[in-house]
């Protein structure tokens, strides 16, 4: 952690600071380039709240997600990124499984994943990012490890290594020659678990000057003075390990030691800052800046001639949170650094109350949420709340949540064990041994050579809604000179197609932004200029080279498999659990039942069609009418393919453009109120503009329909007196084969929208006597992504209890109207 690069030789990389190191203007510029720092590269952080933490084959994951951004403010706000993209892969053997992409609205979204049905029992991770998080890296992105496999399966990470690793990390980063120091150290096995350890320090005559064993998850850290010309050497032991030698951190002749106390007092901090430097800094001043939250919260100045300077911080001056202190010197030269945890009040909390004392399984459920602070203030927010048999599914000691995600491990290096410990009031020494993880935890989500970034842009984006980008290109792979129009639609098996237009630049590079669309699309895109005649009149030329893109995932970073999640510890003897088995046993043999398993047969007919009622105004029976063929996919439009092509239809305009659009005019049909004195047009038996009718590729339509006369566009009223003409999709056909469907056009591509949002299923509660079978054993009882609490703090929610008899375990999860995570859990009994 040893910090030797001076702040303005970072700055040299931003040319447009060019301010002189002046004693306190350097200060005053360092501290408004970190604002600046922070408008530009806001942090934003995601957190993904599922229903349990591990999963039984063909299980769903449902999810609420939450996302918050920091620039700088009092309070963090809600982040104003859109789709949030969510991956499970295989994280044992680095595979891809599925991806979701969650619409976020005002930083809150929901959705699912369906586990696939032949997914191997194992160990896997959920992924969660925006666009804007790739400018951080995969430190910035949110990681959540699962485990998917049936009760009492499971796996352990095998591995023969017992090497030990033990790292030490003297406070404010450097050791120095005759001031005393607190080393913080953690002990690892060699597959990063952590292990316990003991160990002692001898000087160059092996001397044993100090002994010291680890607290809390490896961790510890003790007191210690290196002497002048004085060599050091370590001896540790763990249980997997036998005594092995290790190095101290190097020792510096001169320097600066911060020396800082957190549990000084309820209310303050006390902070010491000692130098050996023989000159006595040549009077220079000192200064100490505190960074939270991407904001300066702290900043004291000091007589750098003292060897010593001491001071009382005022805990009551901070949110709650990680607190980045750094020494520097009036030319902005690091000096010392030190992460510092602060509790100035407590969080704020949940109880729960239900309407009975007592429940039995298969009963309903009625319960109050009551949400306060620490002032017993009403809390207001949207939560989510999961409701499991807990006896099923085993709850991780001191797991993650949305607290100890958002105010520490989203802030530190590495994977933290057990977070929540920290956070826990019924731990007596959780502020201590927190205390002990920060200094052994490095790495922070700004450092002050973060503002070299300011001489260049953000590459990536607050992304507000889907984005597709591209490039035109000329078919004899000349460069691209001018601006192409763009015509794009996003068709869906369900529902009409989305139409949008754009323009490329002079390169023909484009992007289409903020579009959205739900669950797997087809896009066509079309790219065309506009060329004036002779006549005045102008026509479209097509390129027919497009290439399109959508946001590529970025690589899968690899996780620390000896950490993973290894299933659940289920014993046979534990009569529920076997119960629990029997049942979902016997309803897998009843579904199998309903399975006749055939010899070889030959089967022939015709497959069962869905009915088709796009044209059942006039009983599917056109006066005129024709399908569109391949040859014909090579028209810009349906204008250009009706013109000439069938008796008493005439197009009225130039079919090679839609402003104005042509009119369409039928031999003895009176006029349209739609369009301009011409006949109706619909798409799929729906009005619709003629303009619109225009936009379709001509690829997307299946055929046409042409009503000419009075007796069968009566139906459509006034609109089918001048003619009728029903453009029918491939889309809107129910039956069509799309395995046959060529891929044509200037350019298409399969995408993925927002995840459609399902609603988790609950039963009535009345259960059929007549039905052959009816157990009901599920492990997520009840799911709620959204729960809001009103101006008093309270909810309700009612959820009706399964054959769970032991225990229910309630998980809450969510952020208050003032951006502060809450988490709380309650468990009751069932008899």
């Amino acid at each position: 952690m040893k910090k030797s690069l001076s702040l303005f030789l970072c700055f040299g990389l931003i040319n447009f600071l060019n301010f002189s190191l002046s004693a306190q203007s350097s200060i005053e510029k360092l501290t408004a380039s970190f604002k600046e720092y922070n408008n530009t590269f806001p942090w934003e952080k995601v957190y993904l709240h599922t229903d349990k933490p591990h999963y039984v084959l063909n299980d769903t994951i449902w999810i609420k997600a939450y996302g918050m951004i920091e620039n700088g403010g009092e309070a963090p706000e809600a982040t104003k990124s859109v789709p949030l993209y969510v991956d499970l892969f295989d994280a044992k053997f680095e595979r891809y499984i599925d991806r979701i992409i969650i619409k976020l609205e005002d930083g809150k979204g929901q959705g699912d994943i369906v586990l696939p049905k032949d997914l191997e029992p194992g160990a896997y991770s959920l992924r969660a990012y925006t666009q804007w998080m790739r400018n951080f890296g995969d430190a910035a992105f949110f990681h959540k490890d699962i485990w998917v496999g049936e009760l009492g399966e499971g796996w352990e990470y095998a591995g023969s290594d017992s090497k030990l690793n033990l790292g030490f990390f003297p406070e404010g980063g450097d050791l120095v020659e005759g001031l005393k120091s607190k080393i913080g150290f953690k002990a690892t096995d060699a597959y990063g678990r952590s292990t316990d350890v003991i160990g002692y320090i001898l000087n160059t005559r092996s001397d044993t000057i100090l002994r010291f064993q680890s607290e809390h998850l490896g961790m510890g850290s003790f007191g210690f003075t290196p002497k002048e010309n004085e060599f050091y050497e370590v001896h540790a032991k763990s249980p997997e390990q036998d005594w092995s030698k290790f190095a101290l951190s190097r020792i510096q002749k001169q320097g600066y030691v911060l020396d800082f106390d957190p549990l000084y007092s309820e209310e303050e901090i006390k902070v010491e800052i000692r130098h050996n430097l023989a000159t006595a800094n040549d009077g220079k001043k000192l200064f100490l800046v505190g960074l939270s939250k991407g904001q300066k919260v702290y900043e004291k100045e000091f007589d750098g001639k003292q060897a010593i300077n001491t001071t009382l911080i005022s805990k009551e001056g901070f949110y709650p949170g990680l607190v980045t202190f750094t020494l520097m010197d009036e030319e902005t030269t690091l000096l010392a650094e030190r992460l510092v945890y602060l509790f100035p009040f407590s969080k704020g909390n949940a109880t729960f109350k239900t309407a009975k004392a007592e429940y039995i399984s298969k009963e309903r459920v009625q319960m109050e949420i009551n949400i306060m602070d620490e002032f017993q203030r009403a809390v207001e927010g949207n939560f989510s709340v999961s409701v499991t048999d807990a006896y099923q599914v085993l709850q991780p000691e001191n797991a993650e949540n949305i607290h100890s995600f958002f105010q520490l491990s989203s802030e530190v290096k590495g994977e933290i064990e057990q977070p929540d410990y920290y956070f826990n009031p019924e731990n007596p020494n959780a502020e201590k041994y927190l205390d002990n993880l920060l200094l052994t935890q490095g790495w922070r989500r700004f450092s002050w050579e973060h503002l070299a970034k300011l001489s260049s842009p953000p590459t990536y984006g607050f992304e507000e809604g889907l984005t597709l980008t591209g490039k035109v290109y000329k078919v004899n792979e000349k460069p691209i000179e001018e601006p192409h129009a763009l015509r794009m639609m996003v068709t869906h098996r369900f529902g009409m197609p989305i139409l949008y237009e754009g323009e490329t630049n002079e390169i023909g590079e484009f992007s289409f932004l903020g579009m959205d669309y739900q669950d797997s699309v087809g896009i066509y895109m079309q790219a065309y200029i506009e060329k004036e005649k002779n006549s005045g009149k102008t026509t479209e030329v097509k390129r027919n080279e497009v290439v399109m893109s959508i946001p590529k995932a970025p690589k899968f970073q690899e996780r620390n498999k000896a950490l993973l999640p290894s299933g659940d510890k289920f014993q046979d003897f534990d009569d529920y659990l076997v119960s629990v088995k029997e049942a979902k046993n016997l309803m897998e043999q009843f579904r199998l039942s309903q399975e006749i398993e055939l010899g070889e047969v030959t089967v022939t007919g015709k497959r069962s069609l869905k009915p088709d009622n796009r044209a059942i105004q006039y009983n599917n029976t056109p006066d005129r009418g024709m399908f569109v063929t391949k040859e014909f996919y090579y028209f810009q439009n349906v204008f250009q393919v009706l013109r000439g092509r069938f008796p008493g239809v005439n197009v009225i305009g130039d079919v090679f453009s839609l402003y104005p659009t042509p009119v369409v005019i039928i031999r003895g049909g009176g006029g349209s109120i739609m369009n301009s004195g011409g006949a109706t047009f619909l798409i799929d038996g729906m009005r619709v503009m003629p303009s619109m009718v225009g936009m379709l590729p001509v690829a997307e339509i299946e055929r046409i329909d042409i009503l000419m006369g009075l007796s069968k566009g009566a139906v459509y009223g006034a609109d089918g007196a001048g003619g009728v003409i029903n453009v029918l999709t491939k889309a809107g056909n129910p039956n069509y084969k799309w395995e046959d469907e060529p891929v044509i056009g200037n350019t298409t591509i399969k995408a993925k929208g927002y995840v459609p949002i399902r609603e988790f299923y609950s039963p009535s509660g009345l259960y059929d006597i007549n039905a052959p079978i009816a157990i009901d054993y599920r492990s997520t009882i009840y799911w709620n992504p959204n729960v809001d609490t009103d101006n008093t703090g309270k909810a309700q929610i009612e959820f009706l209890l399964t054959e769970s008899k032991p225990e229910v375990f309630v998980n809450l999860q969510g952020i208050s109207k003032s951006g502060e995570p809450i988490h709380a859990t309650y468990r009751f009994k069932v008899k």
